[in-house]
Order: structure tokens, then sequence, then C-alpha cells
């Protein structure tokens, strides 16, 4: 469809929202959703999951686009969707279990380790605790190198010598990663633009 067309139905969905022209509208942008949810990927979600939380953020973006206001739509759509995406994986995306496998490798370390130091009176090598277990050293470096990963402190742990918990350890979150990703998205914003509407944004804007 051209720009002009896709401009009527936006502004006669504000007017007058009805599903078919709410179906004929995302799925126009689909695609636009898809380049969004690919942004994201890698970062703990299944491709899947994103492409479904940025099709359901498109849908809501044209729900409340209000073409009056002078914004162009994709440059609205893209800021809701990526915004929708980072909650998802804020929120929602699970920490990775370890394998069965390997927690019981993990707890097997643990418990040689334990019976070589009292039979040697010292800490046991990687070398000797890797011979008891039948690996390679390397093998036992991965193993040990995956339970440091997964082990996880309770932020109500009471720790160190002023008895604090560890939540109240820890540093404030740094806004800079949020800024920084912030201006990663708006430079893609401003590539999907013509110069007359990077133009227009950044009057409007900055």
């Amino acid at each position: 469809m051209m720009e002009e067309d896709i401009n009527a139905l936006l502004a006669g969905y504000a007017r007058a929202p009805e599903p078919e022209t709410l179906n004929r509208l995302t799925e126009h942008f689909l695609p636009l959703s898809r380049q969004v949810a690919a942004k994201f990927y890698g970062r703990g979600a299944e491709m899947e999951d994103l492409r479904q939380v940025a099709a359901m953020a498109l849908m809501n973006a044209i729900k409340r686009f209000d073409p009056d206001k002078g914004v162009k739509f994709t440059t609205f759509a893209v800021t809701t969707m990526a915004g929708e995406v980072r909650n998802h994986l804020r929120d929602k995306a699970a920490l990775i279990r370890p394998s069965r496998d390997l927690r019981e490798k993990a707890a097997q370390v643990n418990k040689i380790t334990d019976r070589l130091a009292q039979q040697l009176l010292r800490e046991p090598t990687v070398r000797e605790i890797a011979g008891e277990m039948n690996i390679t050293p390397d093998e036992l470096l991965h193993i040990l190198d995956s339970r440091e990963k997964l082990e996880v402190a309770s932020l109500n742990e009471i720790s160190g010598e002023d008895d604090r918990a560890l939540e109240e350890r820890l540093g404030q979150t740094d806004g800079g990663y949020e800024a920084v990703e912030q201006r990663d998205m708006w430079q893609w914003i401003m590539r999907q633009l013509t110069g007359q509407e990077q133009l227009l944004v950044r009057l409007r804007y900055v």
C-alpha cells in the first residue's frame, strides 16, 4: 500500500476503530515489528516470543496512535514496541536452569574435593580432582565455571562485618546503559525516515 493509503487508514481507524482496519494495519506493519524484535535477540528470550511481544505492542500502538499530534506512526510504533520488548526481557525472561547432569557433577566435585582435602590435609589440585572423576582438567574447569555462574545469593542474606544484607550493599542502577540503548534505537528509527522526515523530527524533538 502507498504511504498515503496507510495514513488514511490510520486516520480512519482513529476516528472509527474497526477490527478489519486494525488487521490490515497490523499486517502491513508486521515486518517492522519483526525488525524491532530482531534487535533484541540474543538477550535470553526466544525469537518467537520477542516477535509475539512486538506484534502485540504494534497493535496497541495502532490503537493509541493519534494522527493529530503530528508524530509519524513508525516513530511512535517503534518506540512503543521497543519499550514493551525491553519490559518483557526485564520481567519475564527466566534464569537458565542448569542441566541435571551438570548439577550432579557439581555435587560430585564438592564431595570429592572434601574427601581429598581430608586425605591430603590440603586443598586438592584440579588434576587430582579431575583424576578422581575420570574427566579432563578442562572438563572440570568447565563444571566449576558453570557452578559459580549458577550460584545465586539471596538479596536478604546477611554478610560482611557490618551485618548488612546484600541488597543494601548493591550500588544503584547505572542509567547510562539504558541511555546507550535508547540512543541506538533512536538512530535506528532515524535511518527508517526520509531526509525531510528526519528534519521534521529533529526540529520537533531535538
